[in-house]
C-alpha cells in the first residue's frame, strides 16, 4: 500500500518529470532499490540520512523536506510537555 507522505509524493513527481523508473531513481539516489521500495511504501520510515540524500540529489523537493523536519520537531516537543 502506497503512502501519502508529502516527501514521497514530491519525489514521485520529480521521478515522473525526469522520466525515470523506480529502479533508475533509486540508482540515481544511490539507495538500494529494495530499501527505497520499503521507504516509498511506508514499510520503512524516512531517516535523516535518506532525507539528506534526497535534498542533495533532488534539490527541488527541499521545501517538502524542510516542512517534514519542522513538523517532526514540533511533534517531538509536544510529546515532552
Amino acid at each position: 500500500m502506497e503512502t501519502k507522505n508529502p516527501i514521497i509524493e514530491a519525489v514521485e513527481r520529480e521521478r515522473t518529470r525526469r522520466n525515470l523508473s523506480h529502479r533508475a531513481l533509486s540508482v540515481f539516489l544511490g539507495i538500494d532499490p529494495a530499501y527505497w521500495h520499503r521507504i516509498r511504501t511506508g514499510e520503512r520510515p524516512l531517516n535523516l540520512h535518506t532525507l539528506q540524500i534526497l535534498v542533495q540529489k533532488l534539490p527541488e523537493i527541499a521545501p517538502e523536506v524542510a516542512n517534514f523536519v519542522l513538523n517532526q520537531d514540533n511533534g517531538n516537543r509536544d510529546e515532552g510537555k
